[in-house]
């Protein structure tokens, strides 16, 4: 489990369904990362593929912990792209948690791991164009941007990419 001196990240389990509803259900929070797909009937399906990828790649989302609550506030972490073959870092965060620097804290444990750990010369950061909140913590951890490109499910993103050397 990655931590900083105000998060807990351990690994996004199954368990973790309920509370990936509750994050989901602020449609402000949920536009950028799958909208009206992720509904309580799809949010299980989703919260299995995030625990699968611990199981199969050693790594992945984690949740986001407050360390002094042990409040839920969001995931970040590492999610493989097979059509791209690029690992991206990816954050949602609770509209009340966002806006204090968590995502950047939370973001920089996981790329300082990568670094270490990952065995890749980069990551990417996989960004709906209107998501500009999203698109200035990319650039404030030093991604820049690399191309534009459609995802399986038809979203137009950009991909900002940061060297992991």
């Amino acid at each position: 489990m990655l931590e900083t001196p105000r998060l807990l990240l351990p690994p996004l389990t199954r368990e973790h369904t309920a509370d990936l509803v509750t994050l989901y259900s602020d449609p402000d929070v949920a536009r950028y990362v799958g909208g009206a797909r992720l509904t309580p009937a799809t949010i299980p399906r989703q919260a299995e593929v995030l625990a699968d990828e611990w199981d199969e790649r050693g790594c992945g989302q984690s949740a986001v912990v407050e360390r002094s609550t042990g409040a839920f506030l969001g995931r970040v972490g590492l999610h493989y792209w097979p059509a791209w073959d690029e690992v991206e870092l990816g954050y949602v965060l609770a509209a009340h948690a966002q806006g204090r620097g968590l995502a950047a804290e939370a973001s920089g444990a996981w790329i300082d791991w990568a670094r270490t750990h990952l065995g890749r010369k980069s990551l990417v950061a996989v960004i709906q164009p209107a998501n500009a909140a999203s698109v200035g913590l990319a650039l404030k951890l030093g991604f820049a941007l690399d191309r534009a490109d459609v995802t399986e499910s038809g979203d137009a993103v950009e991909v900002y990419r940061l060297p992991l050397g």
